[in-house]
């Protein structure tokens, strides 16, 4: 996934408005659009800074504002097919790192996983519980977004494995200085 591609995944999944972001940078609405949407080249302060933000926005219920843009169809199938393995993809990548391992924590090959991602199968309910089973939130599978806990776990997730890394690496630096 492309640093343009996380950052419109990470406005979406938690519902954060260009708007809001182009306000919080400073910045055009129209030249934040250009940039997540026509370019494609983000510069890497730029996106760091986008990253904080995202990082600290605040949830907030917005009651009176509606988005035009957004489509509401759900029984769209050719979306929802396509979405669902957009979802699988995003998930393997982000918990498990590569498909592979998402197929072995399921219990099925690569071949069989593949299927779910190109859309040519759909997720039947023991998929689906397989899918919860391995920490997947079955909703923001099936086209809704994220929870807020849902997100928060991700990033958990994230900083512990930055930890794992740090760990390991001074433990290999104490392995070099012992010899």
């Amino acid at each position: 996934m492309s640093k343009i591609e996380e950052i419109k995944y990470l406005l979406h999944v938690n519902g954060i408005k260009y708007s809001w972001l182009a306000n919080e940078l400073d910045m055009k609405l129209s030249t934040l659009k250009y940039l997540l949407e026509e370019s494609d080249i983000i510069d890497d302060e730029l996106y760091e800074r986008i990253k904080e933000l995202i990082d600290s926005y605040q949830y907030e219920l917005d009651l009176f504002e509606e988005d035009p843009a957004e489509n509401y169809d759900l029984f769209d199938e050719a979306n929802f097919a396509a979405g669902v393995g957009a979802r699988i993809r995003v998930f393997a990548k982000r918990r498990f790192g590569s498909y592979t391992k998402l197929a072995e924590a399921l219990g099925m090959s690569p071949q069989h996983l593949q299927q779910y991602i190109s859309g040519r199968r759909e997720p039947g309910t023991k998929m689906l519980i397989r899918f919860l089973r391995v920490g997947c939130d079955i909703n923001w599978l099936l086209g809704a977004t994220e929870r807020v806990e849902s997100y928060r776990v991700y990033k958990l997730e994230s900083e512990v494995k930055k930890l794992r890394n740090t760990i390991s690496k001074i433990s290999e630096i104490i392995e070099h200085s012992k010899k």
